[in-house]
């Protein structure tokens, strides 16, 4: 009985971490959004609330973002209604079991072989963009902001606790009241005609009651040197349309991970830091802000469309 004991309790701990469901990577992605909402309308009136706005940016971890960007991308893929059509008549024509190994093994399967894969990726790249401009936006206000700020008195706080402050990470968790908007199945919105719809193009401005430009009528291209992150979230999109996403735990891990996006939120990250720790004042700060934690990790994102 002691060695049965002994055995489980041995398994129990070389069983591996139990796998991020992709509702629980969206998460992370929404509190980036989220805080890019905020960074938008909130009032830098003194060096408390620039403080705060640095820490707001800074408190991501990279790879936890980059993963829910990919969940949010598939998501959005798995509301359109011709590759949901497109993968089941696959399944159809082929079998579950059938689709599901090629799902397993060829990352560009979801793009050539279901029909619709075109409108899936033309949401993708529209919800990117428009993610993307939004942070862009947010880091020029603050370049603004640097720029009224040039001859401010402010005093910089505490330079330990400040640089020990922006190398934290949050994991803080949605407010509740974003669950049902956000955790959502395949068809469970329509993004293609509802701009404040999951996916759309002022989802995160709905979400957070803002009013946003109008959105784009651009018709924007893949570039082509980023084609397997839309890969990912095509491959991770055709699992949640069969309703595989929580069996095939072991290949949602595999595609939530795009190693140039998370490589790359990385460095800026490690830039923006650095760049914060040897401000002399509230200017270089909002600079600091502007480039390296939010500018330049748009394009991070960004740099999927063109």
């Amino acid at each position: 009985m002691r060695l049965q004991v002994a055995l489980a309790f041995l398994l129990l701990l070389s069983a591996p971490a139990r796998a991020e469901t992709v509702h629980e990577a969206v998460d992370a992605y929404a509190l980036y959004q989220g805080d890019v909402s905020a960074l938008l309308d909130m009032d830098i009136d003194s060096a408390a609330a620039l403080d705060g706005a640095l820490e707001r940016a800074s408190r991501h971890d990279p790879a936890r973002a980059a993963r829910g960007w990919i969940a949010y991308g598939a998501l959005t893929a798995a509301q359109s209604p011709r590759f949901a059509a497109g993968v089941q008549s696959r399944v159809r024509a082929a079998s579950r079991a059938a689709v599901l190994r090629q799902l397993r093994r060829d990352l560009t399967y979801a793009r050539r072989r279901p029909p619709g894969s075109a409108e899936a990726i033309q949401l993708i790249l529209n919800s990117v963009a428009a993610d993307s401009a939004r942070m862009a936006a947010a880091g020029h206000r603050f370049e603004g902001v640097g720029d009224a700020l040039d001859a401010s008195t402010w005093v910089i706080s505490e330079r330990g606790a400040r640089e020990a402050r922006l190398r934290r990470t949050d994991g803080a968790g949605i407010p509740a009241e974003w669950t049902a908007r956000l955790h959502v199945g395949a068809l469970a919105a329509a993004p293609l005609t509802d701009p404040y719809a999951f996916g759309g193009q002022r989802f995160w401005d709905g979400l957070a009651r803002r009013e946003p430009p109008p959105p784009s009528a651009i018709a924007w291209r893949e570039r082509s040197g980023r084609a397997g992150a839309t890969d990912r979230m095509l491959t991770l999109a055709a699992l949640v349309i069969v309703a595989a996403a929580d069996s095939e735990s072991a290949r949602v891990d595999a595609v939530l991970d795009d190693p140039r996006a998370r490589e790359c939120l990385a460095l800026e990250q490690l830039q923006f830091r650095q760049c914060a720790s040897v401000t002399h004042d509230p200017n270089e700060d909002a600079f600091c802000l502007a480039r390296h934690g939010l500018i330049a990790p748009s394009a991070c994102f960004g740099a999927l469309v063109q």
